[in-house]
């Protein structure tokens, strides 16, 4: 399951935040994950919980913003909402496509007891 990579990253990077500004709790990370990461996000709440026992997230939140799907066709150049794997084209019927979101996977913010920082 990647999500545990994923969730170890996360630690990390906030736990590099808080050290940075002077090594206090964090209070809560911020996600922007991507629809085409297939990330579960139970499973990755469930990592997030392990993993930052006994270290300055140990009573963090991890709180994220679902990113919608967005593909251009290569063809007619619409822009549309992939409905399944193969990603037809809904104006002209060509299949794939420019990704322009729904890959992102990225830290938005660390909340440290006291204070917000971005990251």
């Amino acid at each position: 399951m990647h999500e545990f990579s994923i969730a170890e990253a996360i630690v990390h990077a906030a736990q590099e935040v808080a050290q940075a500004h002077g090594g206090g709790k964090v209070e809560a990370v911020r996600l922007r994950i991507g629809e085409l990461r297939q990330v579960v996000p139970e499973a990755l709440l469930f990592a997030f919980d392990v993993l930052k026992q006994e270290t300055p997230l140990a009573e963090a939140s991890l709180q994220w913003e679902n990113v919608p799907a967005r593909v251009r066709c290569r063809e007619c150049h619409t822009e549309y909402h992939p409905e399944d794997v193969f990603w037809e084209c809904p104006a002209c019927g060509a299949f794939g496509g420019e990704v322009l979101a729904g890959e992102e996977l990225e830290i938005i913010g660390v909340t440290l007891w006291g204070g917000t920082h971005g990251d």
